[in-house]
């Protein structure tokens, strides 16, 4: 903010006698305070205005507010009754039973079909589409903030290809801190000619299938083509399945290389253990780089493994042999040898066997919040090995990180 050092501000209509605070000051304690109630302050004073839209404050509210993690939230069984919730990470620990608003959530419903792509600095990004038109169908994102309430203009149209089930793209939302630009990158396995009939023999499939690469920039509402990851055609997960997560500046998907199946289920018999890579791609560069998962990882997992992002580290989560629950940490991301064994959890102390996904630690590293793509929750008290079930309502696949901020794309 531009204000000179020495300046002080006084509240609007208050007596001389009151203290002053400098311009700084004031910031830093306002940034202190809620999303919602630096909101109500605009209309104090011409100061408090300029402020919380000042560029510098943002970024410093929204440094504070990154303190208190939160989730985000989703129910409903149609696009039509979708409900939506930020949830306090320290208000769920205390008081796991969730308040799920009654009344649907209405500011993306002009379109037929959208998802919760991802999170980032407060901003939630949609895509969307309608209908299909022959092999093709109209796509564009939204994106959203929740604290104040703000949804962008449609950006990003295209029209993706969607003839196969399984070929169509799936996103990734991050923030591009070089250029300060918000970025979404596309994925999508296509083949030569894009028309990959159901009876294509594997050989062809083989000489034809490559994973194609877009990035989208808010700043420019432009894709762009990146070069093509260089793994061959990947398996991707369904958009709901935590498909893509962001850690500083990078976008990370675990994979499986020269995947030439078009199944999107995952088959552990069909698999080599050097097919699985990490793929992270630098939104500043737009260039990729291929990660080893832990060398921790022996043999193929009977259930699928997953990646996240826990105490600001990527995070590696698989199964072995039905038996229990292994996560490892990242120390130093792109260092392979920093791979770290965080927890080893027995599926008995966890009372469920399944594909689980940590969503939140504890600085402590006592408790864990755990969720499965059945949609079951649990909170785990690693010290005192106790598990509290959560109510499954919420539909726990479509969870994000989430802070609150006065980021805003409109």
């Amino acid at each position: 903010m531009d204000l000179p050092p020495s300046q002080t501000r006084r509240p609007p209509s208050s007596p001389s006698s009151l203290p002053t605070l400098p311009d700084e000051l004031m910031a830093e304690v306002l940034s202190l305070l809620p999303v919602k109630s630096l909101i109500q302050m605009k209309c104090v004073s011409k100061f408090f205005n300029s402020l919380i839209f000042d560029p510098t404050f943002i970024k410093m509210q929204l440094r504070r507010s990154a303190r208190n993690p939160q989730l985000t939230l989703v129910s409903g069984k149609s696009v039509a009754d979708f409900r939506f919730v930020t949830l306090p990470i320290n208000n769920f620990l205390e008081n796991p039973l969730i308040t799920v608003p009654e009344k649907p959530f209405h500011p993306l419903l002009d379109s037929v079909h959208y998802w919760l792509v991802g999170s980032c600095n407060g901003l939630l990004c949609f895509a969307h589409y309608d209908s299909f038109t022959g092999s093709y169908r109209d796509c564009w994102l939204n994106f959203y903030n929740p604290a104040t309430n703000t949804l962008s203009k449609k950006l990003g149209h295209f029209k993706d290809y969607c003839k196969h089930r399984y070929f169509f793209s799936r996103y990734a939302f991050g923030y591009d801190s070089l250029t300060d630009n918000y970025k979404v990158a596309a994925l999508r396995v296509i083949g030569g000619d894009e028309e990959i009939g159901d009876t294509e023999t594997e050989t062809q499939l083989r000489s034809q299938l490559r994973t194609e690469v877009r990035v989208f920039s808010v700043a420019d509402n432009v894709w762009r083509d990146i070069q093509d990851f260089s793994v061959g055609p990947l398996r991707l997960t369904l958009p709901s399945e935590n498909h893509g997560v962001y850690l500083n500046g990078n976008l990370n998907w675990l994979a499986l290389r020269n995947c030439y199946s078009a199944d999107r289920f995952y088959h552990c018999n069909d698999i080599t253990l050097d097919q699985f890579v990490i793929i992270s791609l630098d939104l500043g560069a737009e260039r990729h780089v291929e990660l080893m998962p832990p060398r921790g990882l022996d043999e193929v997992p009977l259930i699928e493994p997953a990646i996240s992002v826990l105490m600001e580290s990527l995070c590696f989560c698989h199964d072995f042999k039905q038996t229990c629950l292994v996560i490892w940490q990242m120390k130093e991301f792109g260092v392979g040898e920093s791979w770290t064994q965080l927890y080893r959890i027995n599926y008995q102390n966890l009372q469920h066997i399944g594909c689980w996904l940590p969503l939140h630690i504890s600085q402590d590293k006592n408790t864990l919040v755990l969720a499965n793509k059945r949609d079951l929750a649990i909170i785990y008290d690693w010290a005192n090995n106790r598990v509290e079930i959560v109510s499954n309502k919420p539909r726990w696949a479509f969870c994000k990180d989430y802070v609150e901020s006065l980021v805003s794309l409109c």
